[in-house]
């Protein structure tokens, strides 16, 4: 059984999970591939690279304490790993208010 974040993300961007979708067994991995995914769009400078954070921010919003740490753990970590001080302020702007705290929590704790 899908969970509410496998079907939302896979609803909103089928095209992340085409070939990978057999593959990805838990929100974990499901999040996890879809950070990479995001962080394509955005050194390919795409026109929607916000878009993701976007459905990141609902599912966080509305999410269990369980599907926020897993946002947490598995998408903003991908980001924080390749974070430095000259993209910051770029990542910064690609997100919602709400997950800015988010995301330099997740940095200052890894």
């Amino acid at each position: 059984m899908e969970s509410r974040i496998q079907k939302t993300l896979t609803q909103w961007f089928p095209e992340a999970f085409a070939d990978k979708k057999s593959a990805l067994k838990t929100d974990y991995d499901f999040l996890n591939h879809f950070a990479k995914y995001s962080r394509s769009l955005i050194r390919e400078g795409s026109e929607n690279k916000s878009e993701p954070f976007k459905i990141i921010n609902l599912l966080y919003s509305k999410g269990s304490l369980f599907e926020r740490n897993a946002i947490e753990n598995e998408f903003f970590i991908v980001f924080a790993f390749d974070e430095n001080p000259h993209t910051l302020k770029e990542s910064l702007s690609l997100l919602p208010e709400p997950l800015r705290s988010v995301f330099i929590k997740t940095i200052l704790e890894n």
